[in-house]
C-alpha cells in the first residue's frame, strides 16, 4: 500500500474518531425531558468535588505546557485528575455566587486536531443543542468571542456563554474558556448561578484571560517551512508530484500551494487578497494577532483539484466534479479559472465566516445565503420578487432547516461553483439582502448576522429566539416583513456597500 493511501485512510479513520468522540462529548442525561434551566454534565458527569480542604489554586497542566491559575475562586475545592477527557473538577465562589467547573481536554492523540480555539465553543454548542433538539429544547450561545492572552499555540483563546434559565427567568450561565496547543484542545467548562452587568462581564473576562498561561512555542503567523513541507505533504495529491511549477506563494492574508505557473499565482493571489477585503467591508471582522495565514489549494486544472477532494475532504470524484471549488476547514481549494471567477469570493467567504468571523452556524441558508450575495449581482435575484408577489417563495421554517440547499436544489444548475444557484440559493442571498438593507433590518445587521451564524445549524427554535432578540418579532413576523420588502423591491444603491456599524455595542 502506498504511503498515501495509508495517510489517506489514517486521516479517514481520524475523522471518523473525532466524529464519535464529539457525540459522546458533552451528553445530556437521558431520563427526563430537560429545559435550558437543567445544567448539562461536562465532558463527564460533575461529581461533588471531593475533600473538604480548599484545594491549590495554581497548577501546571505538563499535557498542554499551561499554567493553570484559579486565584480569584473562593473556597476552592477539587483537584486535578486525569479520567478520560477530564482533567479535573471544582467548585467554589466567584463574586460570593456558587460555581463548578470541570477542565476538559480534546486531544490530538484522540483525534481532536483542531486549528482554532471557536472549533471547541462549535463542537460544544452542536453536541448540547443536537441532544436537546431531540427534546424540543435548543442550545445557543449569547456570547461567542475571542480572549487575548497566552492561551496557547493559538495565539487566542475563546470564551462562550449560554444562558440557563429557570421557567423563563435567565439566572445564570453555562460558561467555556478554552485555547488550543500542539496537544490539542482544553477548556473550563463552567456553571454558575447568577447575572452579570456589562462591568461584571468585563470584569470577568479580564479574569478569564489570566486563567491560563501558556508557555511552550507558538506558532508563526506566515508559517513555518517545516509547517508548509508538513501541509504538502498532507493535502497534496500524487497527481502533482514531479510538476516543476510546484511552489507555495504567500500574501498578505493567504498562503498559496500551487502548481500553476508563478505569474498566473501571484495574479490570483492579488485578487483572493481584494475578495478577502471584499468580504471585510461586507461582513466587519477584525484579524486578530498572531492568527496565520489562510491556507488555498491552487491546481492547473480540475482533474488535480478532484484528486484533491478525494484525498482531503472524501468527496467521490462525481461530487468533486460538479464543483468549481470548495471551503473545507480552514482551507479554499480550486483550480485555475478565471480570476474574477465567483466561485472565489463565495468559497472565500465561506472560509472567513469559518476561520476569522468564526460564525459557521445557522445551517445551510445562512453559510450559502451569506455567500451568493457577496458573489452575485442584483439583477441576479430578480426571480425572488416575482415569486414573493405570487406566494410562491419557501417558507422559511421550511428553508432555515434544510440540510443542504445544494442536495435540495434538485436539477438547478449552478454556475462557476458559486452564482446564479438554483431557486434555493437566490432565496437565501434574497434573505441576506432583505436584512441588510431593508429599513426594517439594516440597522441591525450585524448584530443579527452574528445572532443567526451563532446557533446549530438548522436550530429552529434558537433562530426564532435570535430573531426575536434583535428584532422583537416573531419567525411570522420577520418573514412577513420579509415578503413585503420583496413584492415591492427597488433597485438597491451601493447593494455590496460596507455594513453599518451596530449601534449597540456586542460583548
Amino acid at each position: 500500500m502506498s504511503t498515501r493511501s495509508t495517510r489517506s485512510r489514517s486521516l479517514i479513520l481520524s475523522l471518523i474518531l473525532s466524529l464519535v468522540l464529539s457525540l459522546l462529548l458533552l451528553m445530556v442525561p437521558a431520563s427526563g425531558a430537560p429545559s435550558d434551566a437543567e445544567s448539562f454534565s461536562g465532558p463527564l458527569p460533575q461529581e461533588e468535588a471531593s475533600g473538604e480542604e480548599e484545594s491549590e489554586a495554581k497548577f501546571d497542566l505538563d499535557e498542554f505546557e499551561l499554567q493553570v491559575d484559579l486565584t480569584g475562586i473562593d473556597e476552592l475545592e477539587g483537584s486535578v485528575g486525569r479520567s478520560g477527557q477530564q482533567r479535573g473538577q471544582w467548585r467554589g465562589k466567584y463574586g460570593g455566587v456558587d460555581v463548578s467547573f470541570s477542565l476538559a481536554a480534546l486531544t490530538v492523540e484522540d483525534g481532536f486536531d483542531l486549528s482554532a480555539p471557536s472549533e471547541i465553543a462549535m463542537i460544544v454548542a452542536n453536541n448540547r443543542g443536537n441532544a436537546l433538539r431531540k427534546k424540543g429544547g435548543s442550545y445557543a450561545y449569547e456570547i461567542s468571542k475571542p480572549l487575548e492572552g497566552k492561551f496557547g499555540y493559538v495565539p487566542f483563546g475563546w470564551l462562550a456563554a449560554h444562558d440557563t434559565n429557570t421557567g423563563t427567568k435567565k439566572d445564570g450561565y453555562d460558561i467555556l474558556i478554552g485555547g488550543v496547543t500542539k496537544a490539542g484542545a482544553y477548556f473550563l467548562d463552567m456553571k454558575i448561578k447568577t447575572r452579570f452587568s456589562d462591568k461584571e462581564w468585563a470584569e470577568f473576562e479580564e479574569w478569564a484571560c489570566g486563567v491560563f498561561t501558556y508557555t511552550g512555542e507558538v506558532m508563526d503567523p506566515n508559517w513555518t517551512e517545516s509547517e508548509e513541507e508538513a501541509r504538502w505533504d498532507r493535502s497534496m495529491p500524487d497527481s502533482i508530484e514531479g510538476n516543476s511549477n510546484n511552489h507555495v506563494l504567500r500574501t498578505k492574508y493567504y498562503i498559496i500551494f500551487t502548481n500553476v505557473g508563478k505569474s498566473t499565482v501571484r495574479s490570483f493571489g492579488k485578487k483572493v487578497d481584494e475578495n478577502y477585503e471584499k468580504v471585510r467591508s461586507v461582513y466587519p471582522f477584525e484579524d486578530l494577532p498572531g492568527q496565520q495565514l489562510l491556507p488555498i489549494f491552487y491546481f492547473v486544472n480540475k482533474s488535480e483539484y478532484i484528486d484533491w477532494c478525494v484525498l482531503n475532504i472524501s468527496w467521490t470524484a462525481k461530487q468533486a466534479e460538479q464543483s468549481g471549488g470548495v471551503a473545507s476547514g480552514d482551507a479554499y481549494s480550486t483550480y485555475h479559472q478565471a480570476a474574477n471567477a465567483s466561485v472565489h469570493i463565495h468559497e472565500q467567504t465561506h472560509q472567513i465566516f469559518r476561520n476569522r468571523l468564526h460564525l459557521s452556524g445557522g445551517g445551510s441558508w445562512f453559510q450559502e445565503g451569506v455567500a451568493e450575495y457577496i458573489c452575485s449581482k442584483q439583477s441576479e435575484l430578480n426571480e425572488v420578487k416575482q415569486r414573493a408577489k405570487d406566494g410562491k417563495t419557501q417558507p422559511f421554517e421550511e428553508l432555515f432547516t434544510v440540510p443542504s440547499l445544494l442536495m435540495s436544489a434538485g436539477g438547478a444548475s449552478r454556475k462557476e461553483g458559486g452564482s446564479v444557484a438554483g431557486g434555493a440559493y437566490t432565496q437565501a442571498a434574497s434573505v441576506i439582502e432583505f436584512v441588510k438593507h431593508s429599513k426594517y433590518g439594516k440597522d441591525k445587521f450585524l448584530e443579527w448576522l452574528h445572532a443567526m451564524g451563532s446557533v446549530g445549524r438548522g436550530d429552529l427554535p434558537a433562530i426564532k429566539r435570535g430573531i426575536s432578540k434583535v428584532y422583537g418579532a416573531t419567525l411570522e413576523e420577520f418573514e412577513a416583513e420579509y415578503i413585503k420588502y420583496w413584492s415591492k423591491r427597488k433597485k438597491v444603491k451601493d447593494w455590496h456597500a460596507p455594513a453599518k456599524k451596530d449601534k449597540k455595542k456586542r460583548r
